[in-house]
C-alpha cells in the first residue's frame, strides 16, 4: 500500500526524526479503521516498528550479546531476511556482515570499548547508544560518530556524579540526538530517594533541548534505582511470550527465546534445537511487547484480513 497522506505510513518511516514523533497504531479491516493503539514506543523499537512484526512470520529481530559465538552470529545474520540485528557490544566484523546482508542494525556499548577504527563501521549503522560510566568522558573516542542518518544516543545513569547540565551541553554541541538520563536496576532490597537538588539538576538539562536534539529523563524521580519490572495480571500483563516468536537472542552458543537472566541462565539450546518459549516467568524483560501483541492478536480474529498503519500525530 501507498502512503495514504503526510501522517499515515503502512510501511516504517526510515527518517530518525520519526523516533520522537508521537504515533498511533490503526488497525484496517475491509477498507475500515476497526482499532487503534496509541502505545506504540517508536524510539524503543528503532529503527523498527509495530509495522515490521505484525503480520510477518518467522524471526525478525537477532539480540546479540557480547560472550556470543561468532559462528552462530555469522550464520543467524546471514540466515535473517531484511531484520534487524541489535548488538550489546562493537564486533566490527559481525557489524559489517550485518550490513553487507540488509540488515537494519542498533548497537549499545560503552564509551570505554570504542576504539577509533570502531567509528566507520558504528556511523554505518541505524541506532548507536553509548553508555558512559565515568563523571568524565572521553568524548573524543566518538569523534565522526554522529551524522544525518544514524541515531545516535548518549546514556547516562542517575547517580554516578556527573554534572548533568555539563554533560547535556556537551552532548548537543557534538551533534548527537539526544541523551538519555537512565537508572540503574536496583541492586539490593533497599532503595533511596534523590536529593532535590539532584532531580532539579536532571530536569533542568531539558532546556537543553532544540528541534534536532532531545534529552529522555526518568519518568519518575523520586527514587535513585529502577525497580525490576514483573509480571502482575492485576496491571493487565499477559503470561504468555508470544513476541518470542519475532526475537531471538544468541549468547555463546546457544539460541535463547529472551533476554532476561533466569532464561539466560536455564533455558539456552543449541541451534538445532527447538526453541519453545517459558509460560511461567514472574520476572520479564518483555513485558511492553508481549501485552501488547496478546491484545493485537486477539483484536485481530475479529476481523477479515486486517491490515496496520502507522499515524504520527506531533513530536513526543
Amino acid at each position: 500500500m501507498e502512503k495514504r497522506n503526510e501522517t499515515l505510513f503502512f510501511e516504517t518511516p526510515r527518517k530518525k526524526e520519526f523516533a520522537f514523533k508521537k504515533s498511533k497504531l490503526l488497525m484496517f479491516s475491509e477498507g475500515l479503521e476497526v482499532g487503534v493503539w496509541t502505545n506504540t514506543q517508536p524510539l524503543y523499537f528503532y529503527p523498527f516498528t509495530w509495522l515490521d512484526y505484525l503480520g510477518r512470520v518467522g524471526v525478525r529481530e537477532l539480540y546479540i550479546l557480547p560472550d556470543v559465538s561468532q559462528k552462530l552470529a555469522e550464520e543467524e545474520i546471514r540466515t535473517l531476511k531484511n531484520g534487524k540485528v541489535h548488538f550489546e557490544m562493537v564486533d566490527e566484523r559481525l557489524l559489517k556482515i550485518a550490513k553487507e546482508n540488509g540488515q537494519r542494525i542498533s548497537v549499545i556499548c560503552n564509551l570505554e570499548d570504542v576504539k577509533l577504527q570502531d567509528i566507520p563501521v558504528l556511523s554505518n549503522s541505524d541506532f548507536v547508544i553509548t553508555r558512559i560510566n565515568t563523571p568524565y568522558p572521553e568524548f573524543s573516542r566518538l569523534e565522526g560518530l554522529p551524522n544525518k542518518s544514524l541515531l545516535s544516543c548518549v546514556r547516562v545513569y542517575v547517580q554516578e556524579g556527573c554534572d548533568y547540565q555539563k554533560l547535556t551541553r556537551q552532548v548537543r554541541d557534538r551533534g548527537f540526538d539526544f541523551l538519555h538520563i537512565s537508572k540503574r536496576l536496583l541492586p539490593r532490597e533497599e532503595n533511596f530517594s534523590l536529593s532535590e537538588r539532584e532531580r532539579a539538576g536532571i530536569l533542568k538539562t531539558k532546556d537543553f533541548e532544540t528541534e534536532q536534539f532531545r534529552v529522555v529523563v526518568p519518568s519518575s524521580l523520586e527514587e535513585a534505582f529502577a525497580r525490576r519490572f514483573t509480571i502482575t495480571p492485576d496491571l493487565g500483563n499477559v503470561f504468555s511470550c508470544n513476541f518470542s516468536k519475532y526475537r531471538r537472542v544468541l549468547k555463546q552458543d546457544n539460541i535463547f527465546p529472551c533476554y532476561t537472566q533466569l532464561i539466560l541462565r536455564e533455558n539456552g539450546v543449541k541451534k538445532d534445537n527447538i526453541i519453545e518459549a517459558p509460560h511461567s516467568c514472574k520476572d520479564c524483560a518483555c513485558i511492553y511487547e508481549n501485552d501488547m501483541l496478546a491484545d493485537i492478536e486477539e483484536r485481530m480474529t475479529k476481523y477479515k484480513n486486517p491490515s496496520f498503519a502507522l499515524e504520527y500525530t506531533e513530536n513526543g
